[in-house]
């Protein structure tokens, strides 16, 4: 039981697994609680830079594969903005991301954003 307390944990809220999936919430998820403590600015909005790799090493319970699907269906729903312009060098292929917080499922029932957690 002590395992349960002792390493960082998140919480996926049921509202959002309900609408974009368990999968999508979590790594959307993890990408929030990153941008929290990133400290890499462009363009007035704060960005996480990873490989996919990368993301294997913060999230080793799943395959490659199963990050790149999570990531493209993010990107495709648009909760997740990418980029790699930002890169020094032409033949660096990390992605930059940052989550979307304009969708309307961040917003509050008056409109307003709500990214609390």
């Amino acid at each position: 039981m002590y395992l349960l307390l002792d390493e960082p944990s998140f919480t996926v809220q049921t509202t959002i697994v309900m609408e974009i999936g368990f999968n999508e919430a979590f790594l959307l998820q993890h990408l929030h609680y990153r941008s929290l403590i990133s400290t890499n600015k462009r363009d007035g909005y704060t960005w996480v830079y990873k490989t996919y790799e990368d993301w294997k090493e913060e999230i080793p319970f799943w395959s490659l594969n199963k990050i790149r699907r999570t990531i493209y269906s993010l990107e495709s729903q648009g909760y997740l903005i990418s980029n790699s312009s930002y890169n020094k060098m032409k033949i660096d292929r990390t992605k930059w991301y940052r989550v979307d917080y304009t969708k309307s499922i961040f917003l509050t029932q008056n409109g307003t954003l709500d990214v609390s957690n």
